[in-house]
């Protein structure tokens, strides 16, 4: 925890200011790869839905310039506070809506970290989304993404009616208003929308987008509040590069 972050809304869980969720204190597993490649990248890296920058910071420090990218510029204006003045150089904040603000040159980065972003767009969003990080990033670098699943928390009740709409060939099973299931108390972080997946259906995205998986897993923080806690599939974390081009 920073000085300057918001007080903890559960334990591990850091609120955002546009009611769009959290961000975690913790990294994913898809975060810390991000961050340990910083420390070799030679081109820009972007960190996408950086609210506070628990990725943009570590990756800072590992001595990537990064391109800090959210929706809020309040959270932004936090994340700088937050990083060390001799660090601040390096930083490049992009207060913007992700894909369409965002004006990136073709091939110009490193890496690209979608952490906790994509389940807030519905199938086709999702589809431009991937294919706007695959215009930005360099040939045979990576993209490191974590989503929320249906075994997440409150939407634990969805799992039944998700695999029911598999049955029927939904294309986007997971979408639903998260807000009727959670208490009044998150109501208020939530926004009326939301896109859960399961692996099979990022899988499909991903490499339709022309994407190769090198990972693509479910996990749990481990400082994931305990009564949230499920099945251990509470999020999908994945890693994919774009190939280099074989002229």
């Amino acid at each position: 925890m920073h000085a300057s972050w918001p007080a903890e809304f559960e334990t591990g869980l850091i609120p955002t200011d546009n009611a769009m969720g959290i961000m975690t204190e913790e990294l994913s597993p898809a975060a810390a790869a991000f961050v340990a490649m910083a420390a070799t990248a030679t081109r820009p890296i972007l960190d996408i839905g950086a609210a506070y920058g628990n990725a943009t910071l570590p990756a800072l420090a590992a001595g990537a310039t990064v391109l800090a990218n959210d929706l809020s510029a309040s959270h932004l204006a936090v994340l700088a506070e937050s990083a060390p003045s001799d660090h601040r150089r390096r930083l490049v904040l992009l207060p913007a809506r992700f894909p369409g603000e965002l004006p990136l040159a073709e091939g110009s980065l490193d890496g690209i970290l979608c952490g906790l972003v994509l389940h807030f767009f519905d199938g086709p969003g999702v589809e431009q989304a991937l294919a706007a990080l695959s215009r930005w990033l360099a040939p045979g670098r990576s993209i490191y993404v974590t989503v929320i699943t249906p075994s997440n928390s409150y939407f634990r009740v969805t799992r039944e009616s998700y695999a029911e709409r598999v049955r029927k060939g939904d294309p986007w099973p997971g979408i639903l208003d998260p807000r009727p299931l959670h208490p009044p108390r998150w109501r208020r972080q939530l926004p009326e929308f939301v896109h859960l997946f399961e692996e099979e259906t990022l899988r499909r995205l991903t490499e339709a987008a022309g994407f190769a998986i090198e990972t693509l897993e479910y996990f749990c923080f481990e400082k994931f509040p305990a009564h949230f806690r499920t099945d251990g599939r509470e999020y999908l974390t994945m890693i994919a590069r774009k190939p280099v081009r074989q002229d």
